[in-house]
Parts: structure tokens; C-alpha cells; sequence
């Protein structure tokens, strides 16, 4: 996965070049998990007060060894910065031999939710749709949605990820390996423990020391009625960015008939992200214009998708595209 700023390309490129498989890992719970079917969520979940309670000091429930994250997930990081000419490692500005290999992608569009930079800021949270009703036909195509990152300079982003072989809630370490670092399979357990039966999680990111810049992702547990960590890292962001985000996003091929192939993966199929919300200086507001604006929109047109159908409900506190 990569920093998105889908009006430039070259930013995206320049923000990404990081360690792929560096050393650093933060903290990530363990045990594998199966994907048996499941419709997609076409309404969120009864929403959770994002300060409703603190981290329960649990892992969470059937989440991947970090070996088996690296496994499933590192190609991912090597294939998206192979589509750019990014070094596949080496630290930020590295001037490593870049991989011989040509774009793997046509589009990586974005839209959704950008929260804005803001002295103090501290986190978020947002109701997120899982499905394992996606089938992800081409080997190309990539599917973050939702996705979201607090403003802040947080060492983590949340993000919920579709390819052919996986459907994950993840988490993305900004601030050491710039990898995925730990993951949770949406399958029937996940589903019946953090979504409720509705088929939406709800999921934060929030600093927890501003010394040493400590930011810990956690999935709300609604059988045990609990929030529970997915990952914790410290460090310094590598991507310099202190903006955020809780958009769709995807990287796709589109074939001659200028349909992209991510487009008919998702066709009648339903995402949003509701209750979206931010935190400054350990206080939760919803996203608003005074916090949020849409500066990582690529527009419609940029998903190749005539069928796709997209909404802010409520600016910027909830969105909804339906494929």
C-alpha cells in the first residue's frame, strides 16, 4: 500500500520510498484464520463512542503471526512500488536499484473523507464495511475500502484490503518497516466479533505518547463489548505527512473495454465508513469542514466504473459508493 495523493502520481511515489521489509515490527496479536462467504455490509454498524473506553489490553481475536503477515501481504508493497519505480527497499530518498518491471496497475483513484492538518491531532475512528463477498478476479487489482489514517504524523493506518488470495483488516506501520505489520482475516469469526452481525467494524487509531510517538490501531469487540489492539507502533512517520484520510481506494488494470477490472469485482456490492470521526489533544469530534475536506478526491471518472455510484452522506462524517 502506498501514501496516497492520487492528483500526483510523483507525490505518491516520493512518499512511499521507505524499507520493505525492515526491521521494527510493532506489537501484533496471532492465529490464523479461515474466509468462509458473506455479504457485503450495507449498513454500519450500531455506532460506538470512539472515547468509549480504553484499550482492554486484549488482541485482537484470530489475528496473523507477523511471518504469516509478511507472507500474504509484503507483495503487495513490493508491486506497488515496482508500478511507480520506487527502490522495493532501502530508506526514505534511497537511490537503490529499482525493480525491472513494468506498471502493474492503470488507476490507484481515491475518494472519501481527508482530514485536515491540525495542531494537536491525535486520531481517529470510523464504522467500516468487511465483506467476503468480494472476488477479486485479476492479479492486478488491489482494493483498500475502506482505508483510514489519522492526521497527526500517526505511525499507523488502518486499512481494510481485497486481492484475490485475501480479505483483511490490516495495519500499515508508517514509522519503521512501511509495511504491512499485523492483520485480522474477515471471515465468519471476525464478523460475528467485531462487526456485530451487521457487517461493519468499528476501528480507531489513536496516539498514546506523544513523547515517543506511540500510536496503537484497535478493533471495537462487540461479543465482549471491549476494544482490542491489532497493532502498536512508535517511531517518527516516514511519509512526512501530518494530514489523513478515510477514503476508497483501489489500483486496478483497465482492458480495452475501459471498464476496470476493480469495477466489475465490486459491482452491486456496497462500502462505506460512517461515524467518522477525529481526535485533538484527546478529544473526539466528527468530521466536519472545520477538520476534514475532500483534497484526495480523484473524481468518478478516475475509477473507470460506469456503474459505480458514489455519496458523501453527511460532509465528512459518512460515505458510500456502491459498484
Amino acid at each position: 500500500m502506498s501514501v496516497r495523493s492520487p492528483k500526483s502520481l510523483a507525490a505518491v511515489a516520493v512518499a512511499t520510498v521507505a524499507l520493505l521489509l525492515g526491521g521494527g515490527l510493532g506489537t501484533a496479536a496471532a492465529s490464523p484464520a479461515a474466509h468462509p462467504a458473506a455479504a457485503a455490509g450495507s449498513r454500519p454498524a450500531a455506532t460506538v463512542a470512539c472515547s468509549s473506553a480504553a484499550a482492554s489490553g486484549q488482541a485482537v481475536q484470530g489475528a496473523l503471526s507477523p511471518g504469516e503477515v509478511r507472507r500474504q501481504l509484503a507483495p503487495l508493497t513490493a508491486q506497488h512500488r515496482a508500478q511507480y519505480g520506487i527502490p522495493d527497499k532501502g530508506p526514505l530518498g534511497s537511490t537503490a536499484a529499482t525493480p525491472d518491471a513494468k506498471p502493474l496497475a492503470d488507476i490507484h483513484p481515491a475518494q472519501g473523507t481527508a482530514f485536515k492538518s491540525a495542531s494537536g491531532a491525535d486520531g481517529s475512528c470510523a464504522t467500516q464495511s468487511v465483506t467476503t463477498a468480494l472476488t477479486v478476479r485479476d492479479g492486478y487489482t488491489t482494493i483498500y475500502t475502506p482505508t483510514m489514517y489519522p492526521p497527526g504524523g500517526s505511525c499507523v493506518e488502518l486499512v481494510t484490503v481485497y486481492t484475490q488470495s485475501v480479505h483483511e483488516v490490516a495495519a500499515w506501520d508508517w514509522c519503521r518497516s512501511v509495511d504491512f505489520a499485523a492483520s485480522v482475516p474477515i471471515n465468519s469469526s471476525f464478523l460475528s466479533t467485531y462487526t456485530n452481525g451487521s457487517g461493519a467494524y468499528t476501528g480507531r487509531v489513536i496516539r498514546t505518547s506523544a513523547s515517543s510517538n506511540t500510536w496503537s490501531a484497535a478493533l471495537y469487540n462487540y461479543a465482549a463489548g471491549r476494544w482490542d489492539t491489532l497493532f502498536t507502533q512508535s517511531g517518527t512517520n516516514q511519509s512526512g505527512r501530518t494530514d489523513g484520510w478515510d477514503i476508497e481506494e483501489l489500483y486496478s488494470t483497465v482492458p480495452s473495454s475501459g471498464t476496470a477490472y476493480s469495477c466489475t469485482d465490486m459491482a452491486g456490492l456496497t462500502f462505506e465508513s460512517s461515524g467518522i470521526s477525529v481526535r485533538t489533544n484527546g478529544s473526539w469530534a466528527l468530521a466536519s469542514p472545520a477538520n476534514a475536506d475532500t483534497h484526495y478526491d480523484s473524481g468518478a471518472g478516475a475509477f473507470a466504473c460506469p456503474t459505480r455510484a458514489y455519496q458523501m452522506v453527511s460532509a465528512y462524517d459518512h460515505w458510500k459508493v456502491t459498484g
